[in-house]
């Protein structure tokens, strides 16, 4: 079996909601974060059929306590979207605060 691991780079919006996504993946693999904001999450995985698969679940489970309904991620040069749990547009960042 191959020593090989390949990678997925996840689209965060700043250093601490990485540092959460960093802290979670690192119990199972590698994981960086890079650039400045919006910033990027590196995370490895191995060849074996279902790392892919855990992984994903693992970032899955992170938008959720996260709030924040999708996020974009790069896998094979091509761009995704994972969604988990429900939109909370109540706190969504162009909400207008109405003056009473």
């Amino acid at each position: 079996m191959s020593d090989f691991a390949d990678r997925i780079y996840v689209d965060v919006d700043d250093h601490e909601s990485g540092a959460r996504l960093i802290r979670r993946l690192e119990r199972a693999r590698t994981a960086a974060l890079v650039g400045v904001p919006p910033c990027l999450v590196v995370a490895t995985f191995g060849p074996g059929p279902s790392d892919l698969a855990e992984l994903l679940r693992e970032i899955e489970a992170w938008v959720e306590d996260e709030l924040l309904y999708a996020v974009r991620f790069l896998l094979d040069d091509r761009v995704y979207v994972l969604e988990a749990g429900q939109a909370n547009w109540a706190t969504h960042p162009w909400r207008e605060t109405i003056a009473a």
